[in-house]
């Protein structure tokens, strides 16, 4: 924020470092919201490790800001949750919300290295992974109170 502004509440669109027309890229300062929903009954280190593959996954896919995180994990009681045949216990959705934009082939590569991270990392086989990517319109979000329209490419 530049200085002639740090005493307003509502920042000015000058004080924004990357305009949000400036690109028809999405811009590296928009991190995805992350909901990994699973069974619970894993221990603290390993919820842990299966955020931070996810979140790594999604910096080097996605090109979004170590630093930048909206993760939420939701743990359900093993009698509650049900799951897809041929799949064990280790079962667990990944829900993803981003603006639109990005390639195909930034969401091949996402995928790929959720998958590649949480083997790695958890042992958690492939079949065991289910990733959802949602893109609702910029018209569908809110953001500090006002639509996300503004961070819309030109």
């Amino acid at each position: 924020m530049r200085p002639c502004c740090s005493g307003i509440r509502a920042v000015p669109r000058h004080c924004f470092p990357t305009p949000p027309h400036s690109s028809p890229q999405v811009t590296k300062s928009h991190m995805p919201i992350v909901t990994i929903t699973l069974q619970a009954g894993r221990p603290a280190i390993e919820l842990r490790s299966i955020m931070d593959a996810i979140h790594n996954a999604t910096v080097s896919a996605f090109s979004v800001p170590e630093s930048s995180r909206n993760q939420r994990l939701i743990e359900i009681a093993p009698d509650l949750y049900f799951k897809p045949d041929g799949r064990s216990k280790a079962f667990m959705t990944i829900e993803i919300a981003s603006f639109p934009g990005r390639s195909d082939a930034a969401k091949a590569a996402l995928y790929q290295q959720i998958t590649e991270n949480l083997r790695r990392s958890n042992a958690i086989d492939s079949k065991d992974v289910m990733i959802l990517l949602h893109e609702p319109a910029y018209e569908n979000w809110g953001i500090n109170g006002q639509p996300a329209t503004r961070f819309k490419p030109a």
